[in-house]
């Protein structure tokens, strides 16, 4: 084994597979990983006794391994999807069930790429097994990349060298060439701002602007421009686990979710006249109605889907809830005037792709288009 002088971007791989594979079965590596970070903490528990000062016995808990990676969002597989590719669903629910295997690879520090190492083989390589997903954040500036930021949560690390070693880097896989392509030809590349299909986007009604509730109701047709003008948008969800113990031994059965969990949308724009959003203390007149549940209410449900052009789709359901609104910005300085525009919904955030690998058992949600692929369910 090498010894390197230094770990840095160029010499180490994330890959991800399925909990309980075999071992000849090497972990997928994720393409376009930013970062990656791993923390353990080892819960102790003090016991002390009468008669004496001393520390009786200093007890070990349960270890928790938690591991931070992002990704920018590229056409390739999504780090969400192959951390879940063993969900029984595509939804929150199903996914939060799959459970998944993480390898972080070591590779020599004196190659140019992962590639051109010998055997295809990290010289050290870290083993998580058993992770869960413990939150997700997708994140699309007007400024930089579009990223995905996925937190594993599991009680099991260790480090590996020799035999022991399952990663492995296929070749052709796109490692090692001097122009490494995205993932199809029709993705767009990194995701930025141009990106974001808006003429195949759901945006929520109440954002000024925006005055339909139906496909592409963010952008018009006939100039070819957005409708408002979004400065960025994030989505996350947290599913707060909790432990569920049982005699007899030591690691949990289940890092069960803490359904319901509430799912975020945030969208800012810059503000040409006002948000529009009235708050009366009994409500929107408008809602007066016998056949409305939104009466005495000032907001109603909407429906929230973004689209990308490398595939990328994430569908809100229509049960989205206007929780805030702000307006800010324009001081003295020189600044513009922005609408942060806040909706919640619970339990609802389909993460679709067209390289899912829970697409693989033939369910596809995805057909050709001329510049991407298009989303299809419930459009």
């Amino acid at each position: 084994m090498a010894v390197n002088n230094r770990i840095f971007y160029a010499c180490q791989a994330v890959g991800l597979r399925k909990m309980g594979q075999a071992t000849s079965v090497a972990p997928t590596i994720a393409h376009g990983v930013q970062s990656v970070g791993i923390t353990t903490n080892f819960n102790l528990e003090q016991a002390f006794e009468l008669g004496q000062i001393q520390i009786y016995e200093n007890i070990e808990g349960l270890p928790d391994v938690e591991v931070t990676l992002e990704k920018v969002l590229d056409g390739y597989p999504l780090l969400f999807h192959l951390a879940t590719a063993g969900a029984e669903a595509a939804g929150l629910v199903g996914r939060s069930k799959a459970r998944a295997d993480l390898h972080l690879g070591i590779f020599s520090d004196a190659n140019d790429s992962i590639g051109d190492d010998a055997d295809g083989k990290p010289d050290v390589e870290v083993y998580c097994s058993g992770m869960y997903a413990g939150s997700v954040s997708y994140t699309i500036p007007i400024d930089g990349n579009a990223t995905e930021s996925l937190t594993l949560t599991g009680n099991n690390k260790e480090w590996q060298v020799g035999s022991a070693r399952i990663m492995d880097v296929p070749a052709g896989d796109g490692f090692g060439s001097d122009a490494p392509k995205a993932f199809t030809d029709i993705s767009g590349g990194v995701q930025r701002r141009e990106n974001v299909r808006l003429d195949w986007s759901y945006l929520p009604a109440s954002i000024h602007g925006v005055n339909a509730s139906s496909k592409g109701n963010g952008w018009n047709s006939t100039t070819n421009s957005p409708l408002a003008h979004l400065q960025s948008i994030s989505i996350s969800t947290d599913f707060a686990r909790d432990d569920l113990l049982e005699l007899g031994r030591k690691t949990p059965y289940f890092r069960a979710p803490g359904f319901p969990i509430e799912v975020t949308c945030e969208i800012e724009c810059y503000a040409v006249s006002g948000d529009f959003i009235s708050a009366y203390e009994e409500g929107d007149p408008t809602f007066f109605t016998t056949s409305s549940t939104s009466s005495g209410d000032n907001t109603s449900e909407e429906k929230i889907v973004i689209s990308l052009q490398d595939s990328t789709a994430f569908d809100l359901g229509t049960k989205n809830r206007l929780s805030s609104v702000s307006y800010g910005g324009g001081d003295a300085t020189g600044g513009n005037v922005s609408l942060t525009y806040s909706y919640s919904n619970f339990n609802v955030l389909n993460v679709l792709h067209q390289q899912d690998p829970w697409l693989s058992a033939g369910v596809s949600d995805y057909s050709p288009a001329q510049s991407g692929y298009m989303y299809q369910r419930g459009v």
